[in-house]
């Protein structure tokens, strides 16, 4: 059987957080956008507050940035805004890994990003799973799934995957994977801590 490897996305393969910069860049030629960006900025400020959530956070993000957007045009600016993002070591490793042959490695990309604008980035040997937006009438009508948090670790046990060989991550909201990993790489900024087991990976957090 082959081994799971797991990567989150943002800040774990990236130098900062990218989804606000696909708004920005869906929309940026919109003659309302500086409104719209400020609106958007003052809901960022009561998601850090704790104030809204993140689903409701991304949902408003979608109605203000790409609702009635073709199905087209987002795919388009998904493609061109992999050249935009700021990519970290890490990331080159993933794509030396994936040139490896002979590897007995089912490599997996989890993030509350959408799948979208990560598919195009990785080679195809590699399973992206993401937040997915809702199309009607094939333009975009809203937020279909987060893919944040216990969601995570629900798209994976829907694939029937039950344990993870090795996870990198980032953050505490990835907790519901590293309860499921048997290694779990914590990375911060250049830095990148092992643990074995969830209850270490908990303290890292403490």
């Amino acid at each position: 059987m082959k081994r799971v490897v797991v990567y989150d996305f943002d800040k774990t393969l990236t130098h900062k957080d990218t989804l606000a910069g696909f708004f920005r860049h869906c929309a940026k030629r919109d003659i309302w956008y500086p409104f719209k960006w400020f609106l958007y900025y003052i809901a960022m400020v009561a998601a850090k507050l704790s104030l809204i959530d993140n689903s409701r956070l991304k949902r408003f993000g979608v109605s203000l940035f790409l609702q009635g957007k073709s199905r087209e045009k987002i795919a388009a600016c998904a493609e061109s805004y992999g050249d935009k993002i700021s990519f970290n070591a890490l990331f080159d490793e993933l794509l030396e890994r994936c040139e490896m042959r002979g590897t007995q490695e089912s490599i997996y990309i989890v993030s509350a990003s959408f799948e979208e604008y990560l598919r195009p980035i990785f080679p195809a040997k590699v399973e992206v799973l993401g937040s997915q937006l809702e199309y009607r009438d094939n333009e975009v009508s809203g937020l279909k799934m987060n893919c944040y948090k216990a969601q995570k670790a629900k798209r994976f046990r829907e694939k029937g995957i039950g344990k993870i060989d090795l996870l990198y991550t980032d953050s505490y909201s990835d907790a519901s994977l590293a309860q499921m990993s048997q290694t779990t790489v914590v990375i911060h900024a250049e830095r990148r801590i092992t643990y074995d087991n969830y209850a270490a990976f908990e303290r890292h957090f403490r």
